[in-house]
């Protein structure tokens, strides 16, 4: 795409008129892209303005970095996002509180998840690791709220992965706690909040029993159990585990 556009911008434009090209989610961009990009921001052609946005600028290669002027946004605060978004789109009270947290105040995310993007990959892995991290570091217990509002009951395939997701999350806590190696971790795109969230899993016994309770309700969701239930009884116990 970056080569695509790069051979768009090398043709000429009328005299006063000025290009801007937007480059969105900078950080999921393939290293070859960004490459070819790094160019075209070193060589800029005449009268165009090149636009990089991203959420996690830490993830963008250094040399893009030293050649961009930086503009940071602040991000959109939970309840202002919440609020805007029950007001301009047909969600619940519930759905909106945790569209507001898993976006992070980004109210582009948010919009894209409810238009078209709820059933991508990334998009459900940010779902379960919310949850997950809702699981582990809340007090309260709005996590059963959320589970009920985004699992349909008829959806035993989603709950059955959100519960291996969990697994694997506990797996990475548990290791990167005893062997401190991010190269171990399966789910590297949240390297940074598992080194924070592993500090939680440091009795061994508890991880076993955690383990053990998905182990058995991945077996109770292939009988035909009530999804909801099934999900909301073994988060509350997983949230027990944690708080003895």
């Amino acid at each position: 795409l970056a080569r695509s556009i790069k051979k768009s911008l090398s043709r000429k434009v009328d005299k006063g008129i000025i290009r801007a090209v937007i480059f969105e989610k900078m950080e999921l961009m393939k290293t070859s892209s960004a490459d070819a990009l790094l160019k075209m921001i070193e060589e800029p052609q005449p009268n165009t303005v090149i636009i990089l946005t991203s959420n996690r600028p830490e993830f963008l290669l250094p040399t893009i970095h030293s050649r961009a002027q930086k503009i940071k946004l602040d991000r959109t605060k939970p309840e202002v996002l919440e609020e805007y978004l029950k007001a301009h789109y047909e969600i619940s009270d519930i759905k909106a509180k945790l569209l507001s947290k898993i976006s992070e105040g980004y109210p582009g995310d948010a919009i894209e998840f409810i238009d078209h993007d709820h059933d991508s990959d990334s998009s459900k892995r940010a779902i379960g690791f919310y949850l997950f991290k809702s699981l582990v570091n809340e007090r309260n217990y709005d996590i059963c709220a959320h589970l009920n509002e985004m699992f349909d009951q008829s959806d035993r395939s989603a709950a059955t992965n959100l519960l291996i997701f969990w697994q694997s999350l506990i797996r990475d806590c548990a290791s990167y706690l005893i062997n401190q190696n991010e190269n171990e971790l399966i789910n590297v795109d949240f390297t940074e909040e598992i080194k924070k969230l592993s500090t939680k899993f440091n009795n061994s016994q508890t991880v076993l029993e955690m383990a053990e309770q998905i182990k058995i309700t991945l077996a109770d969701l292939r009988r035909n159990v009530h999804i909801q239930g099934a999900l909301t009884a073994v988060a509350l116990k997983l949230k027990s585990n944690l708080e003895m």
